[in-house]
C-alpha cells in the first residue's frame, strides 16, 4: 500500500510554501503526493475560464457568458504551483505524483445560469454546460500529464449530492454521468481516480465502480464512518478497481493515533478484500486553519496526521 493526500493545506499561497510542502511531504514519507493546493480548489480552475471569457466573475459569483456550441472551451494557461511542485518532486524521488483537478460536475455547480435560486440555477441543471466542462477538464488533465503527474484525479464532492440513495437530481442518471467521466479521461494516460468527500450512497459507489476509465475510488471513512457499509470488495475485485480510503479527519485538529488509523484501515482492507491503496486523510487540510489556531499550527497538525497514516500503512503492508 502507498500513502497519498487529497490536495489542500492550510498555509498561505506562495511558491515558497509549495517548495516547503514538497520537502515536508518527502520527510513524512508520503508516497504519491499531490501538488499542494493553497488556493481555493474552484478558483484555481475557474481563473482560466474567466480569462477565456467563458464565464464572468461578478463579485464572488461566476456566470455563464458564452453561448454553448459557438466555440469549444479549451484550457489555456498555467498552474504555476503545479509546475513548481513537479520541479522539486523530480529531485526528491517520490513514487508517483497526484494531480487533484476539480471535476466538471463540481465546476458546473459554481456557474450560475440565472440570478437567485439554488443548485437548480447552476450549470448542473444544463447537461451541455457539464459536458463542456468535461472537455475543459480533459485539457487540464492533459496539461498535468505533460508536466509529469501520473495519478490523475478529479475532485467531485457534488456527486454525493447528485446521486442519492434513492434518486438522481437535475435529470442525471447512471449512463449520462458515466459518459461525462469517460470524456474527462479520454486520451489520458497514467492512473485515474475520483474523489468524493462526505456521505456516499451505495448507488454512487456502484456507478463509479462500473466506469471503466476510473481506477481509484477515493472516499472518506473517518468522519463519515457509515461509508464503510457501501464498500463491496467482490465488485471492486471483479471490476479491477481499488479503494483509496480517507482514514483520518481533515476537519478536526485532534491527531488520530496510529492504533486508531490502523484499526479503521484493517476494517477497510477486510471489506475491500485487500484492494486498498493511496491511503490518505478524508479530504484536503485547508479547513484545519479555522479549527486549530494559526495556519502554521494547523499545518503541523496536518503533517502529524500524515505521519501517523504512513506508520499505520507500514504496519499493515
Amino acid at each position: 500500500m502507498k500513502t497519498s493526500h487529497v490536495g489542500s493545506f492550510p498555509l498561505e499561497f506562495s511558491l515558497e510554501n509549495v517548495s516547503l510542502i514538497a520537502r515536508d511531504l518527502h520527510e513524512v514519507g508520503v508516497d504519491v503526493p499531490p501538488y499542494p493546493q493553497l488556493r481555493n480548489f474552484i478558483e484555481i480552475y475557474m481563473e482560466p475560464l474567466v480569462a477565456g471569457g467563458f464565464v464572468t466573475l461578478r463579485g464572488e459569483s461566476y456566470f455563464l457568458s458564452k453561448s454553448l456550441g459557438a466555440e469549444d472551451v479549451v484550457f489555456e494557461g498555467r498552474i504555476e504551483e503545479a509546475e513548481v511542485f513537479v520541479d522539486h518532486a523530480r529531485s526528491l524521488g517520490f513514487r508517483g505524483l497526484r494531480a487533484p483537478v476539480t471535476g466538471p460536475f463540481t465546476l458546473s455547480s459554481k456557474v450560475l445560469l440565472a440570478e437567485g435560486g439554488g443548485l437548480e440555477s447552476t450549470g448542473l441543471a444544463n447537461a451541455d454546460v457539464v459536458r463542456t466542462m468535461a472537455r475543459y477538464v480533459n485539457g487540464v488533465l492533459k496539461y498535468m500529464e505533460r508536466l509529469g503527474f501520473n495519478y490523475l484525479f478529479i475532485d467531485e464532492p457534488i456527486l454525493g449530492v447528485i446521486v442519492g440513495a434513492r434518486r438522481f437530481l437535475f435529470g442525471w442518471d447512471e449512463g449520462s454521468i458515466a459518459d461525462v467521466i469517460e470524456t474527462v479521461f479520454k486520451g489520458i494516460g497514467g492512473y485515474h481516480g475520483i474523489h468524493v468527500c462526505g456521505r456516499v450512497s451505495r448507488r454512487l459507489f456502484d456507478l463509479l465502480v462500473d466506469v471503466p476509465v476510473v481506477d481509484f475510488l477515493n472516499f472518506e471513512f473517518h468522519d463519515s464512518p457509515e461509508n464503510v457499509n457501501i464498500v463491496d470488495g467482490e465488485r471492486l475485485s471483479f471490476k479491477g478497481k481499488v479503494l483509496a480510503p480517507g482514514v483520518a479527519s481533515s476537519k478536526r485538529p485532534e491527531i488520530e493515533s496510529v492504533e486508531e488509523i490502523r484499526g479503521l484501515l484493517r476494517e477497510l482492507l477486510a471489506k475491500a478484500r485487500g484492494r486498498v491503496d493511496l491511503v490518505s486523510a478524508d479530504c484536503g487540510f485547508g479547513g484545519l486553519s479555522t479549527a486549530s489556531g494559526s495556519r502554521r499550527e494547523a499545518y503541523e497538525v496536518a503533517l502529524k496526521k500524515l505521519a501517523n497514516i504512513k506508520k499505520a500503512v507500514l504496519d499493515l503492508s
